[in-house]
C-alpha cells in the first residue's frame, strides 16, 4: 500500500511538471526548461522506477555500478523524499515569480564585438580571443598527454583518471593543470560562429576546434555527460533559431543514445564496436535512464546518515583550484566538501566523486531550510539570466550559440548541485571575461 500511495504522487508530479515543460518550450527552451527536464527525470520519473523495480518482479532497472551498499538503504525512494521534491518544486517557482518577465520594454540590450588595435589595424576582439582560445586548447592536449606518454596512452587510461585512479598511470603530473583549457576549443568554435563574417583561418579554426572537441569529449574526457551535453547544444540553438521546441528530436536522440552509450563503452572495454541486443529494448532503455540515477539516491542518502550541515561552505571551497590555489585552504581546519561525504555514503570512500544533486545539496547544507533556499536562488538566477540572454539574442542571433552552451549547464546545476561544476568551471569563467571585456554592451529603445 505504501508503494502504491507513493507511486501515486510521484505520478500525478510528473505529469503536472511534464505539462508545463511542454506548454513552456513552445518557442524554443531556455535556461529553466532545461533545468526543469532533467529535474522531472531525476527526481520524479526516476523513484518511479525505483517503486516498480521493487514491486514488480519481472522489471529489472539497475543501480548501475554506481552504488555499493556500504552503509546500505532498504530503499531509494520515501515520503520524506517526495515532500522535499515538493518543497523545492514551490520555492523554484517563487523564486522564478521574484524576478517577473516584463510585459513592456523600453529598451533592449545587445552587444556588439568590441574592436581592438593590434599593429595598427582594427582586429574582432572575438576572433582574436577565438584563435586563442583553440590554440591553447590543441596545445593543453598535447602536454597533458605527455604526462600519461603520449596520446594514445592517455585515451587508454581515460576510464582509470575519470574514476580517480590517475596517480597508477601519471608520468609526470608537471603538466596536469592544462587538462581544465582542453575545452576551450568548443568555446572558440562558438565565438568564431557569433562573428559576421568568417575569412578562410576562421574556417579553419572552426574546423581544427570540432576535431579537438570530438577527440576530447569520445577519446581523453569518456563522459556521457559530455557527449550528452555537446549534442544539446546543438539541438537547443536550433530549437532556439527556429522557434520550436524540437521534443520529438530530443525523444529521438534519447532513444539513439539507447545505443550509443553502450556501443561506445564496448569499444571503449574491448576496442571492438558490440551492437546491445534489439530484443530487450525496454531493458536498455532502462539501463540508459540509470545515468540519472544517483541523484534519487543521493537525496535517500542525505535523510538517513548523520552529519554536520555544510552551511553552504562548497560555495567558498569550490573556488579551490579553480580561482584560488587548494594549498591556501591548508590549515585552516575546513572540511571536505559535500560531494566527498555523498561519495563516501556511496562508495565507503571518499577517492572517488558521486555528486549529490541540486536537492540533496541543498539538504546536506542547511536541511528542510537548505532545499528551499538552494531552489528559490535557482529559480531567481535563471530567470534572471533567461530574461538577459532573450534581450540580447532579440537583436543580435548570432548569439543563440553561446546562450546554448549556457543552457546547458542547468543540465550540470540539476545533476551535481555543487558551483565548481556548474558556475565556477574554466568555460564558463572566460565567458563571463569576454562578454564583461570583449563586448559593447547598448541599450535599443523598442516600444511593445
Amino acid at each position: 500500500m505504501y508503494e502504491i500511495v507513493l507511486f501515486i504522487l510521484y505520478f500525478i508530479v510528473l505529469i503536472l511538471m511534464s505539462s508545463y515543460i511542454i506548454n513552456s518550450v513552445n518557442k524554443g527552451w531556455d535556461i529553466l526548461s532545461v533545468f526543469f527536464m532533467f529535474f522531472t527525470i531525476q527526481y520524479l520519473l526516476i523513484p518511479l522506477l525505483f517503486i516498480l523495480n521493487k514491486t514488480v518482479f519481472f522489471l529489472h532497472f539497475p543501480i548501475g555500478d554506481l552504488v555499493v551498499h556500504y552503509h546500505g538503504l532498504e530503499k531509494f525512494y520515501s515520503f520524506s523524499a517526495f515532500i522535499l521534491t515538493l518543497i523545492f518544486i514551490f520555492f523554484i517557482f517563487l523564486g522564478m515569480w521574484m524576478i517577473p518577465e516584463p510585459q513592456v520594454k523600453s529598451k533592449l540590450y545587445y552587444l556588439e564585438d568590441k574592436p581592438v588595435y593590434l599593429f595598427g589595424r582594427e582586429r574582432s576582439f572575438l576572433y582574436l580571443i577565438a584563435v586563442f582560445l583553440t590554440l591553447l586548447s590543441v596545445a593543453s592536449i598535447y602536454l597533458y598527454s605527455n604526462s600519461f606518454g603520449g596520446i594514445v596512452r592517455a585515451i587508454e587510461v581515460a576510464d582509470n583518471i575519470r574514476s580517480g585512479y590517475g596517480d597508477e598511470f601519471w608520468i609526470s603530473k608537471t603538466w596536469v593543470f592544462t587538462k581544465r583549457f582542453i575545452p576551450f576549443a568548443l568555446l572558440g568554435v562558438i565565438l568564431f560562429l557569433t562573428l559576421e563574417k568568417r575569412d578562410y583561418m576562421a574556417w579553419f579554426m572552426i574546423f581544427l576546434g570540432v576535431m579537438v572537441t570530438l577527440l576530447t569529449v569520445f577519446g581523453l574526457f569518456r563522459s556521457k555527460q559530455a557527449i550528452l551535453s555537446l549534442i544539446l547544444v546543438y539541438i537547443f540553438y536550433l530549437s532556439l533559431k527556429n522557434q520550436k521546441n524540437y521534443l520529438f528530436h530530443l525523444m529521438v536522440f534519447f532513444v539513439m543514445a539507447v545505443f550509443l552509450i553502450p556501443l561506445l563503452e564496448s569499444f571503449y572495454a574491448s576496442g571492438e564496436f558490440k551492437l546491445p541486443d534489439i530484443s530487450s529494448f525496454a531493458q536498455q532503455l532502462l539501463d540508459m535512464l540509470s545515468f540519472f540515477n544517483f541523484t534519487a539516491v543521493s537525496l535517500e542518502f542525505a535523510l538517513e546518515k548523520q552529519y554536520d550541515f555544510r552551511y553552504f561552505m562548497d560555495f567558498f571551497l569550490g573556488l579551490s583550484g579553480k580561482y584560488l590555489p587548494a594549498s591556501w585552504l591548508e590549515g585552516f581546519g575546513i572540511d571536505a566538501e559535500t560531494v566527498t561525504i555523498n561519495t563516501f555514503y556511496f562508495y565507503g570512500t571518499m577517492t572517488r566523486t558521486v555528486p549529490p544533486g541540486v536537492i540533496a545539496g541543498g539538504f546536506y547544507n542547511f536541511g528542510v531550510l537548505g532545499v528551499a533556499m538552494m531552489a528559490f536562488g535557482t529559480g531567481a538566477l535563471f530567470k534572471k539570466l533567461d530574461i538577459y540572454f532573450k534581450d540580447i539574442i532579440a537583436y543580435n542571433p548570432r548569439f543563440m550559440l553561446l546562450y546554448s552552451f549556457v543552457i546547458v549547464k542547468a543540465f550540470t546545476w540539476t545533476r551535481t548541485g555543487l558551483p565548481k561544476y556548474a558556475f565556477y568551471s574554466t568555460t564558463m569563467t572566460v565567458i563571463l571575461i569576454v562578454m564583461i571585456i570583449g563586448l559593447i554592451k547598448k541599450e535599443k529603445k523598442n516600444e511593445i
